[in-house]
């Protein structure tokens, strides 16, 4: 294979030699990234658009077409044009934070990534999704905790003090991070329950 990542949305459920057949029958078929095995989503685009704005030096393969603006990506308008993939050819001796770079990316846009290097497939937010779960007690449960504490009493004492407005403002506010606090364990909980 020529590029050594790859990042796509659908299909999901491939295993590594899954998708390196089908790399491998995409590259001996010519390698247009137009022709890919992929489905098309602006998902794509804006990882595309995001990878040449945060690492412009670094070598890729898509058919993303950018809109070519000087504005932030928080300030764009209108989405991206669907894209099927991005193969990216990761440099000699290239620093842990292009890595990183690239693995963040995909998971703020849930995408599938295969390092074809050592043959791996990482679907990244479900990766952090399970490590945010794994060390979630004691130390994520302790934060949580305070936080739905602070949250209600935040909460009674605004609604105690009763200044129109702002009383009510903040303590929905405060009710908020309680209520969140309580669905966060309830949650991890459910989880917990489950791996035992």
């Amino acid at each position: 294979m020529t590029f050594d990542l790859y990042v796509w949305h659908e299909p999901r459920d491939l295993d590594a030699d899954e998708a390196a057949a089908m790399l491998e029958s995409w590259h001996a078929a010519g390698a247009d990234p137009s022709q890919s095995p992929f489905e098309p989503t602006t998902d794509v685009g804006w990882f595309y658009r995001e990878l040449k704005q945060d690492a412009p030096g670094l070598e890729a393969s898509t058919d993303a077409v950018p809109r070519e603006s000087t504005a932030p990506i928080w300030l764009a308008g209108s989405d991206e044009a669907p894209a099927r993939m991005v193969a990216i050819r990761v440099p000699q001796g290239a620093a842990g934070d292009v890595i990183d770079e690239i693995y963040s990316l995909a998971m703020k846009y849930d995408l599938v990534l295969f390092d074809a290097r050592n043959g791996r497939i990482h679907l990244p937010l479900e990766e952090m999704s399970e490590y945010a779960s794994a060390t979630f007690w004691p130390r994520g449960a302790i934060q949580a905790a305070v936080a739905g504490l602070a949250g209600g009493l935040i909460a009674i004492v605004a609604w105690t003090l009763g200044i129109p407005v702002v009383s009510g403002l903040v303590a929905l506010a405060g009710g908020f991070m309680f209520v969140m606090a309580v669905f966060t364990f309830v949650h991890e909980g459910r989880k917990a329950r489950r791996r035992r």
